[in-house]
């Protein structure tokens, strides 16, 4: 039977990565601390480096100094940096005799201050790297340790030693992820039944509703004979622009429950609609002026989609917060830019605030698709009276 190499090579290749990453890679910022952690980060590196001024061997002042400044040094860049502080501790050990003179007097081949400098350094290199990392740091310190060591039977409890902190970092870091999962999880099953629950009285109100009206509208021409075509048009219209909406309740629905929309039975409106959707409103009652600049066929289709439901937007709030007042639609598409301008001329019963108050939910919706969109987007009153909104939307 042939056996392949492959997962031999891939876990090669892992190993020489994992060693790339512990002796030259970048180390990565460590976990954001906080004010007691950092005190008592401050409090060790002052012990480390006071206990690593007082070895039981002879040195010079100005190595044993420099000594003490790379201890302390060590520790406090935990902070930032766990790997390059294990770094720094680790070349302070390997050249030991070069700053203490006779090191063998230590008895272990970390002294005090490098034993205690060692703890969370260690475990801070445990709670920040990935466990190919830690098996790398955890083999050089030990072959490191074993370069010193007087005797060879103390190099198996010095490598327990330094398992010990760098699993208890390890541990930590998976409880504290495992912490943070269980809370994403509570939010996002919050945000479901909150979900849940708004789409259950969307369907069980304004969806009953909708479905009354459309059904009137269709029953109007068998309830009251003799209307004119005009009238049946226009009951004809009303039951279309519900039965439209019930469609569109019904994707709403399907996103809310489970984050999907439901299939498309029709394509999504575009901008090539506006005009559409300006007669509509129109035929309605309300004078609406209409002026368009350049062509829809170049625009994306979310812009063209954006750009229908902003407009849409726009007129529903004009009709139903300055009814009577005319209004005025402008789509121009220039080169990079496409802009939107929905504005009524009349002063409106019941202005929607803006960025002095509380957004109503449509200005607060158009607001996020511009944004969507890397657009901008400016709502308010008119000097002459009446209100204004205004989008802008590159197009490059």
């Amino acid at each position: 039977m042939k056996i392949s190499s492959a997962p031999l090579a891939a876990a090669g290749r892992g190993a020489a990565s994992a060693l790339w990453q512990t002796v030259a890679g970048g180390g990565g910022p460590a976990a954001a601390p906080g004010r007691a952690h950092r005190a008592l980060i401050g409090l060790i590196a002052v012990l480390a480096g006071v206990l690593a001024f007082f070895p039981h061997g002879r040195a010079e002042v100005g190595a044993l100094f420099l000594a003490v400044a790379l201890t302390a040094f060590s520790v406090a860049l935990t902070l930032v940096h766990p790997l390059w502080a294990w770094r720094v501790l680790i070349v302070v050990v390997a050249l030991a005799n070069q700053f203490y003179g006779d090191h063998a007097r230590f008895g272990w081949p970390w002294s005090g201050g490098l034993a205690l400098a060692a703890v969370p350094v260690l475990t801070a290199v445990g709670r920040n790297q990935r466990p190919g990392v830690l098996a790398w740091v955890w083999l050089i310190s030990a072959g490191v340790s074993a370069l010193h060591a007087n005797v060879r039977d103390e190099l198996a409890p010095i490598a327990v030693l330094l398992a010990i902190p760098l699993a208890f970092g390890w541990l930590v870091s998976r409880l504290r992820g495992t912490q943070r999962d269980l809370a994403e999880e509570a939010a996002r099953r919050a945000v479901l039944e909150e979900r849940t629950r708004i789409a259950r009285e969307l369907h069980d109100v304004v969806a009953h509703h909708m479905s009354v009206l459309a059904m009137r509208a269709d029953s109007a021409r068998y309830r009251f004979p003799g209307l004119d075509d005009g009238l049946r048009e226009e009951f004809q219209a009303i039951q279309d622009t519900a039965r439209t909406g019930m469609t569109e309740m019904r994707r709403l629905l399907g996103l809310l429950r489970d984050g999907r929309a439901q299939p498309e039975t029709e394509p999504q409106p575009g901008a090539e609609r506006i005009e559409e959707l300006v007669e509509r409103v129109r035929a309605a009652g309300t004078d609406v002026r209409f002026e368009r600049r350049g062509e829809y066929g170049g625009l994306p289709d979310g812009v063209a989609l954006s750009a229908y439901r902003i407009v849409q937007e726009g007129l529903s709030n004009a009709v139903r917060h300055a009814p009577g007042a005319p209004v005025e639609v402008s789509v121009r598409i220039g080169p990079g830019e496409l802009r939107l301008t929905v504005r009524d001329s009349g002063a409106a019963t019941g202005v929607p605030e803006d960025t002095a108050g509380r957004e109503k939910h449509g200005l607060l919706g158009m607001r996020e698709r511009a944004a969507a969109l890397g657009g901008t987007f400016t709502a308010g009153r008119r000097d002459g009276g009446g209100f204004a909104v205004t989008v802008t939307v590159p197009l490059d």
